[in-house]
């Protein structure tokens, strides 16, 4: 027979081993909640990390591909700057070259007598000395203001000493017949004009706007007939005037002129 005691005990027993069991799940089960609650946290975090660092990607993606273009588009401008220089360059050495030829030569007319019908040659001798002048910006001009005086300091070819490159202005040593061209340079965001001026006269002039890093030229040419003394040269407008003009191997701002006849 069973005693009393010992059914009670072991009822004791049994109760407090159950406690100790549950009690030990429910431990191990808050546990695991809280291991993958920390899992969600780390892959929230990294899934955040991923996207930042894609936006980065594609922000770098679309800087490459705009400065790709914008060096396409400076290469394309630097073959055309060095089109148009090599081509002033081969006209002024024609000019050059039949001015000096005709410096040599001596012209002869012939006349015939209406009563005679005899034929005469007079000889009237050779022509007037050349002139002919090349200069360009040896460094970019800074901010011009408005009705400045574009200096271009570095002289290539002063043909007649008439072109001076402390002041950019030009002084006919003869009267006649002068061609002339200019250009200019702008990069970045910038705007001028610039005019050639024949004495107080405005006689011509050439406009650029360039915006978000472009980098253009552009040039004018004219003809202009001069007295003797009569001075040219080259400056920005009085309005729309911002940015630097630049002047580097790459693509030069120049003035040139020769006299025609």
């Amino acid at each position: 027979m069973v005693h009393p005691f010992a059914v009670v005990l072991c009822a004791f027993l049994l109760s407090d081993f159950h406690g100790y069991f549950v009690y030990g799940a429910n431990k191990r089960k808050g546990s695991d909640n809280e291991h993958q609650q920390q899992l969600f946290n780390l892959l929230v975090s990294q899934n955040r990390r991923f996207e930042i660092l894609e936006s980065r990607n594609r922000e770098l993606l679309a800087m490459v591909e705009r400065q790709t273009k914008q060096m396409s588009h400076m290469a394309s401008n630097i073959l055309e700057l060095q089109e148009t220089v090599e081509k002033q360059r081969h006209q002024l050495d024609s000019v050059y070259k039949i001015l000096k030829e005709n410096t040599n030569d001596k012209r002869t007319e012939t006349y015939i007598n209406d009563n005679t019908d005899q034929k005469k040659r007079l000889l009237v001798g050779t022509l007037a000395v050349p002139v002919a002048f090349q200069a360009y910006l040896s460094r970019a001009q800074t901010n011009p203001n408005g009705h400045q005086t574009i200096i271009f300091d570095n002289v290539e070819l002063n043909v007649g000493n008439g072109y001076h490159h402390t002041s950019g202005i030009f002084v006919a040593p003869e009267a006649g017949i002068y061609a002339f061209s200019w250009s200019i340079r702008l990069f970045g965001n910038a705007s001028h004009s610039a005019q050639l001026m024949v004495g107080d006269q405005e006689y011509d002039g050439v406009y650029l706007s360039v915006r978000n890093g472009d980098n253009e030229n552009v040039s004018g040419t004219a003809v202009a007939q001069l007295e003797r003394g009569q001075d040219v040269f080259v400056r920005t407008h009085a309005a729309f005037n911002y940015g630097d003009i630049h002047s580097d191997p790459l693509g030069r701002s120049s003035f040139c002129g020769w006299r025609v006849n």
